[in-house]
């Protein structure tokens, strides 16, 4: 896939209610790509998103906020993330 195929596949992970996980692809454009990280964030905050995120989606998105240092998080196979929406 080309950069545009997956940054429009990223965005329709959340937001079109399918609650996919993004790919090993997807997060690493998304980990080399400031802007879209600045939109990933934007569209988290954005009320049009409400109930679409995966939870890995939303704590990778969550963790941009919060590090400068992107790295993919490590989340325990029965870890429960808490989306507050």
């Amino acid at each position: 896939m080309n950069q545009k195929q997956l940054e429009d596949s990223i965005f329709e992970a959340v937001s079109d209610a399918i609650e996919r996980v993004w790919t090993t692809e997807e997060k690493q454009l998304i980990q080399n790509d400031s802007e879209l990280q600045n939109h990933l964030k934007e569209w988290l905050n954005n009320s049009l998103s409400d109930t679409c995120w995966h939870p890995d989606n939303y704590k990778l998105v969550q963790d941009l906020n919060t590090s400068s240092n992107f790295s993919p998080p490590t989340i325990l196979e029965n870890e429960e993330i808490h989306i507050p929406f």
